[in-house]
């Protein structure tokens, strides 16, 4: 008799239970990957496991790892763990992240015992909990689907291997037929998976939370591309390539107007190399009324020759406070304990933490009101460094005859129509790069165009200082607001003239992209659920919690009123709005149910051929007589025997269904195997 492991029933349920529990382990790690706190060995060595071990599941190869290897490897890396902890990571919990990874490596490769699949399991487990801790993408949700997905498959089949081999251990043979047993595990796991879902979503909405802790727990894990108040020239090339969203702005009245600058920090000591700025002053602390800031004087308050705007910030780009707003801030509100005024006018909000910031404004989109600055002011904003002196020869050139504001603006035009802006220019690590930039590159990144005519308008005796913060971003008119990319961080001027004020300049060329066609509308979609992650998980609370519950009992109270939804609640006009969401969702279902027949329909040809071969029991004899009956479109009532029901098919296909039966009696109850294989060949010939 022919032990467990070589009988159909069990290959089909073993082969399906270990790609799942693969799937588990490498469903866990990407998981982690995706967080970004890998390195590249890290990443490299598991996948290669991973890869290794699908291929030798899928039968293109076999090997096994002695015994003696696995030992040494695990001796090997206990030695190798304080080195990674002390000198490669420095962290404790990332080198322990490490061991995980490695572990996970080692079981999926040399795991063969019953003993070594829980292990296996856990391994995954403390993946995912890793993944989680480190993850505040909402991609890691794709990563907790399939987990759940492929945990229930390792589950199910796996109960199911373990009653197969309790079945033979006790009649000494399987009973159970083969057919469709894949299948049915993977409809299983999937009707499981939604349900889980379904349960884990209830829980979400209850139960709330905030990663404050997660924020204590690793003070120093970026979760989004930083801001920083020191600019090095060439630094920002590595962030204009980054389409992370960073802020997203909500205004509460007309649309934001395109090519807005979002001022954030400013700058006032250049070293030749960098700007930054020296030994902060004391900042001025702004008192707040119940969070509500009045940061303009009245005169500016009563200015009517622009336009306000009323808008909501949710920024993780910065990680020390800064805000950035654009127009000249009349009121600010914000949820930090303290607002503070710095040098150049402006904002930050303490203490900073590792969360978004959130905060609203009130502004005015017109030129500022003159301000006179102290002499010492002035002296830091004229303050240069030794430079080329053929700068000092070619500003005088550029900026000709004429008032200051004039000739700043004759420099501006000068580097907005010769020069270049591109982001391949590497960093100019020479020692003056401003140099190499006016005189040999004549391209590069804003911050060399902001650099230079900050220079140039300081050689004219003009004070000026660099501005960083963002430009442009783009509306998102799924979500209704404006978002604002890594990409759109920039740097400008801002020069000082005595009738004026403050005056800003940007010299940098005209760099502005759109969002549209269907990749921009799918980056619209993406960039939505995005910013629904970040308000309602990242940063979900007793307050959201609170506002939720707040938004349903209305909605509900509003429909027992009219007896029917608000009459802001139209489905055509939401369909009709997201159509393309929709149009993807039901392609998607037609593509399932397409994809479920064609499953269906290959498999029963693949198992037909392998009938065919001679691989086959009697058992198989059942499925193809279930195969005749659905070709002829008839069904068999328990109470008659084949024989007798052939006898009642239309006359057509009569003497194909007589033919059939006999050889379905033959296989079935004349010990007869070969009757299985003439079975086959039948349907497979059948018109």
């Amino acid at each position: 008799m022919a032990p467990v492991h070589r009988t159909p029933v069990y290959r089909s349920v073993d082969r399906y239970f270990q790609f799942a529990l693969l799937g588990l382990v490498a469903s866990g790690f990407f998981a982690l990957a995706n967080t970004g706190r890998l390195d590249t060995a890290t990443i490299a060595f598991t996948s290669a496991a991973l890869l290794l071990r699908a291929i030798v599941l899928a039968g293109w190869l076999r090997f096994e790892i002695p015994q003696g290897a696995v030992i040494a490897a695990a001796v090997g890396y206990i030695l190798f763990y304080p080195v990674d902890f002390l000198w490669i990571s420095g962290d404790f919990f990332i080198a322990t992240v490490h061991g995980v990874c490695f572990l996970a490596a080692v079981k999926v490769l040399t795991g063969r015992a019953e003993r070594d699949l829980p292990y296996t399991c856990l391994v995954a487990f403390v993946e995912l909990v890793a993944a989680a801790f480190l993850s505040w993408q909402p991609g890691f949700v794709i990563w907790l689907a399939l987990c759940m997905l492929f945990a229930v498959a390792v589950f199910t089949s796996g109960e199911i291997r373990r009653s197969l081999h309790r079945s033979f251990d006790i009649v000494g043979r399987v009973a159970a037929p083969s057919s469709g047993v894949t299948w049915r595990l993977a409809t299983v796991s999937v009707i499981s998976l939604v349900a889980m879902l379904a349960v884990t979503g209830g829980l979400f909405i209850l139960v709330p939370r905030t990663v404050r802790a997660a924020a204590i727990l690793f003070p120093g894990a970026a979760r989004m591309t930083g801001f920083s108040g020191v600019v090095d020239l060439g630094n920002f090339g590595a962030i204009a390539k980054d389409d992370r969203a960073v802020a997203h702005i909500l205004s509460y009245g007309r649309p934001l107007p395109p090519d807005m600058k979002w001022r954030g920090s400013t700058l006032s000591r250049f070293d030749g190399r960098r700007w930054f700025e020296p030994i902060p002053m004391q900042p001025e602390v702004v008192p707040t009324v119940d969070g509500t800031a009045e940061v303009a004087k009245e005169l500016q308050r009563s200015r009517r020759d622009g336009r306000r705007l009323l808008y909501r910030v949710d920024s993780t780009a910065s990680t020390n406070g800064t805000m950035f707003i654009a127009g000249i801030p009349e009121y600010l509100r914000i949820t930090a304990p303290r607002l503070v005024r710095r040098a150049g006018n402006t904002w930050q909000a303490l203490p900073p933490t590792n969360e978004a910031l959130r905060y609203e404004v009130s502004s005015l989109l017109a030129a500022p009101l003159p301000e006179p600055i102290a002499e010492r002011e002035r002296a830091r904003y004229l303050a240069l460094p030794v430079i080329d002196s053929r700068i000092f020869m070619l500003a005088r050139d550029w900026s000709g005859d004429g008032t200051l504001l004039e000739r700043s603006m004759r420099i501006q035009e000068r580097l907005r129509r010769d020069f270049l802006y591109t982001l391949n220019s590497p960093p100019l690590r020479v020692r003056d790069p401003l140099a190499r930039f006016l005189f040999e590159e004549k391209k590069g990144y804003c911050e060399y165009f902001a650099s230079a005519m900050a220079v140039m308008l300081r050689s004219l005796g003009v004070p000026s200082r660099v501005v960083t913060g963002f430009q442009s971003g783009y509306f998102n008119s799924v979500s209704g607001m404006t978002v604002l990319r890594a990409s759109d961080a920039h740097a400008w001027v801002e020069g000082w003239f005595p009738d004026r004020g403050w005056v800003t300049f940007d010299p940098t060329p005209s760099t502005l992209a759109s969002e549209s066609g269907l990749m921009g509308r799918l980056n619209m979609y993406l960039d939505a659920a995005d910013s629904i992650w970040q308000q309602w998980v990242v940063a979900y609370d007793l307050g959201r919690q609170a506002t939720l519950a707040a938004k349903l009992e209305a909605f509900i109270r509003s429909g027992r009123r009219t007896g029917k939804p608000p009459r802001d609640f139209d489905p055509m006009a939401m369909l009709r709005a997201n159509w393309l969401l929709v149009a993807a969702v039901l392609a998607l279902a037609l593509l399932l149910w397409k994809a479920k027949a064609a499953y269906r329909k290959a498999s029963t040809w693949v198992w037909l051929r392998r009938v065919s071969g001679g691989t086959a029991s009697p058992h198989d004899a059942a499925r193809l007589y279930e195969l005749m009956l659905k070709k002829v479109g008839r069904i068999r009532p328990a109470d008659v025997t084949p024989a007798d029901f052939a006898v009642t098919v239309p006359e057509t296909v009569r003497p194909q269904v007589v033919e059939f039966t006999e050889r379905y009696n033959e296989a079935r109850f004349g010990g007869r195997p070969q009757a299985v294989v003439e079975l086959a060949e039948m349907l497979r010939r059948w018109a």
